[in-house]
Order: structure tokens, then C-alpha cells, then sequence
């Protein structure tokens, strides 16, 4: 299959022979039904593999299998990943690099400072030692709306600081960090969104974000192979159970 999606299919030819003419009618209702079982195993074994081959999966990549229910009109289950949401990023956007392999998608912060002419547009951004990250591993948001805002950046130009705002703001030198992107020690550190911290005596710099030429990714997750081991173990079975409802309610 391609791109991350596995379409489930019943060869209706096999199931003709040797039934009634009750039973024959409800052939729709026993392909969809067996096809529809087995998609929602397929699913549940692609939540429980994740841990397998990801660090700390959020509760929306664990959930991000999506099935596209068979109907007795159109006997085909599909199991693929959300390609929506309402908040965030598509499941299919940061996934498929990982059961496909090749370069990733473009992040939002990427697209907003590419936007802003502070990002090559050959390069992709990695966390820094200063980047602030979640239990998942995944950069904080409370960082990355000040990063933006610092850098006129945000998609909201409300968002932006202006001389005014941060003027009206109540200061403490010690803890204020100013984000800034370039290279610094004169040129010797990498390109990047940088945090400079000031202190009593001077200031340091560490790195936020690190700019980097795109990263490629080995196809990782068996996202096709998890679902055709369950096609394998159960559609028969799902089939036959299918098969024994009709028979039992056929008049």
C-alpha cells in the first residue's frame, strides 16, 4: 500500500457457494461487517506497536489511526492516518515520514520564520540545549509563541512585541531572555534562534533552536505490515462469524 493508508478487501466469489438464497442477500451485510471487525483490530495493533518504535507518543499519535468504514455499497475498509486537526499538526504530516522514510514535512515555526526571511529555505530547525520541551519531547508552545513574537514572526500580528509592548511590560533583567537568530561568537557558533540571558555582568547565549540542511528519515514504523499480519490472523475468522449472525437471524 501507499502513503500510509491499507485498504481491507473481501473476495465476495468465495462466499457465493454453498449458501442459501437467505443467506445470499445478506452478503453485503457480511462482507461490511467482517471488513469493519478486522479494520477496527488493525487499528487497535497499530495504537499498541507505537511505543515500540516512537519515544513517549503523545495520546493524539497513539490515537491517530482513522478507519474509513466499509458499507454494504462500497465493501472496502480503510485504515489510514487523520490527515485534519483541529489544533496542531495532521497525523499524516509528521507520520508518513516514518512509514515512508524520506524528508519530513515543514513545521509550522519553520514555515512562520521562512516567512519572515530568518530561516533558509533549504533548512529545518532542531532543538537547541536551551529549548524548552514537554514530557513528550516536543517543543514547548509558551517558548515558541515568545520566540515568534520576539522575531515579529507570529501568523497573529497582534502577537508580534513592539517597542510599545515591551515597554509597557514589567522588566527583570535577570530573567528576561531575548530571542534572537544569527551566529554568534562572531560568526563560530551554528546559524539558529538563539537565547541570551542577561546577568549582573555580562550575558550568556545558549541555542534554542539550531538551523539545519534537511533531515532524512529510515522508514521506521511497519505501518503496512502491522495491518496485514491482522488481515492475515483474523479476516477469515471475522468472516465466519459475520456468516454465523446472518445464518442465525436469516428468515
Amino acid at each position: 500500500m501507499s502513503r500510509g493508508s491499507f485498504q481491507i478487501r473481501v473476495d465476495a466469489s468465495s462466499l457465493v457457494q454453498g449458501i442459501d438464497d437467505n443467506v445470499q442477500r445478506q452478503l453485503p451485510y457480511i462482507q461490511a461487517t467482517a471488513l469493519n471487525n478486522t479494520a477496527k483490530q488493525a487499528q487497535s495493533a497499530l495504537k499498541t506497536a507505537m511505543p515500540q518504535y516512537f519515544d513517549r507518543p503523545t495520546p493524539y499519535t497513539l490515537s491517530s489511526a482513522r478507519i474509513t468504514f466499509a458499507t454494504r455499497a462500497k465493501p472496502v475498509a480503510t485504515v489510514g492516518y487523520k490527515d485534519d486537526s483541529f489544533k496542531g499538526t495532521p497525523a499524516t504530516k509528521f507520520l508518513l515520514p516514518e512509514v515512508d522514510g524520506g524528508t519530513r514535512n515543514v513545521k509550522r515555526i519553520e514555515s512562520l520564520l521562512r516567512g519572515k526571511g530568518l530561516l533558509p529555505y533549504d533548512m529545518y530547525v532542531v532543538p537547541g540545549s536551551a529549548a524548552q520541551l514537554d514530557r513528550y519531547g516536543n517543543f514547548s508552545r509558551g517558548q515558541y509563541s515568545k520566540i515568534l513574537a520576539q522575531l515579529q514572526a507570529s501568523r497573529d500580528r497582534t502577537q508580534n512585541e513592539t517597542k510599545a509592548s515591551r515597554g509597557r511590560k514589567r522588566r527583570n533583567p535577570s530573567t528576561d531572555v531575548r530571542y534572537f537568530v544569527g551566529r554568534p561568537g562572531g560568526g563560530r557558533m551554528p546559524l539558529g534562534v538563539w537565547a541570551r540571558y542577561q546577568f549582573a555582568h555580562g550575558y550568556a547565549v545558549r541555542p534554542v533552536l539550531l538551523f539545519v540542511k534537511a533531515p532524512r528519515y529510515a522508514a521506521r514504523f511497519p505501518f503496512d505490515q502491522i495491518v496485514a499480519d491482522v488481515v492475515d490472523a483474523n479476516l477469515s475468522a471475522n468472516v465466519a462469524a459475520a456468516f454465523a449472525l446472518a445464518a442465525s437471524t436469516s428468515r
